[in-house]
């Protein structure tokens, strides 16, 4: 009888335990630092703080200085805002007297405890370990958040409004109102306009080119 060849049992391959992606730490980026500042001190911000690029392990505090600076000057700038308005009313500026100006008050009278506490939330970022991303998981910050981006949508309303409102001071000859701090206001806000103006125009013209060339 033939013989019977074994079979041969046929050997496994090993698996190879796949190999895990470690995964990267997200990083501090001006965008983040700036979801929790009102429209002012956004662009005032943009206006201080550095480059991204360089080290990764001084962005954070060059980041947050920046943002502490252009905070104390839209600070300052706002509060002379208010206190020129308050001065108005003490005189019984007579010609100064309009909605656009109370719009203005009462706007100031929000912002400023918003740009107060903006500045003491990048303080403790800046002395602690902490980064914006560890406070996305405080409940409070984001509410926080939700509210100045709401407020935003009045910020910009208030850019325009402070110019038309100080434009026609201007025009009415309003001797009451003259003040350097108005003046002040004024040009802050009319850089204010034109920067944002300027980024609506560049991202308008970014859109052209990439539809035309998406065309072609």
């Amino acid at each position: 009888m033939p013989k019977k060849t074994p079979k041969r049992t046929p050997k496994r391959t090993p698996k190879r335990t796949p190999k895990r992606t470690p995964k990267r730490t997200p990083k501090n980026t001006i965008k983040d630092y700036e979801e929790f500042m009102p429209t002012s001190n956004k662009i005032t911000s943009r206006l201080i703080a550095p480059s991204e690029k360089g080290p990764s392990g001084n962005v954070k505090s060059r980041l947050i200085i920046g943002m502490i600076v252009g905070g104390i000057i839209g600070l300052i700038i706002n509060v002379s805002a208010l206190t020129w308005l308050h001065k108005l009313e003490e005189m019984n500026c007579a010609c100064s007297e309009h909605w656009m100006r109370s719009y203005i008050k009462y706007y100031l009278y929000v912002i400023i405890p918003i740009f107060c506490i903006g500045l003491l939330i990048n303080a403790y970022l800046y002395i602690s370990d902490y980064s914006i991303i560890d406070l996305n998981n405080n409940d409070v910050f984001m509410f926080y958040k939700s509210f100045t981006n709401i407020l935003s949508l009045f910020g910009l309303a208030n850019i325009i409004i402070v110019i038309v409102f100080i434009n026609r001071l201007k025009e009415i000859n309003c001797e009451c109102s003259e003040d350097i701090k108005r003046e002040i206001y004024w040009i802050y806000n009319i850089i204010l306009a034109s920067i944002i103006g300027g980024a609506l125009l560049f991202a308008l013209i970014g859109a052209l080119v990439f539809y035309i060339s998406f065309k072609r």
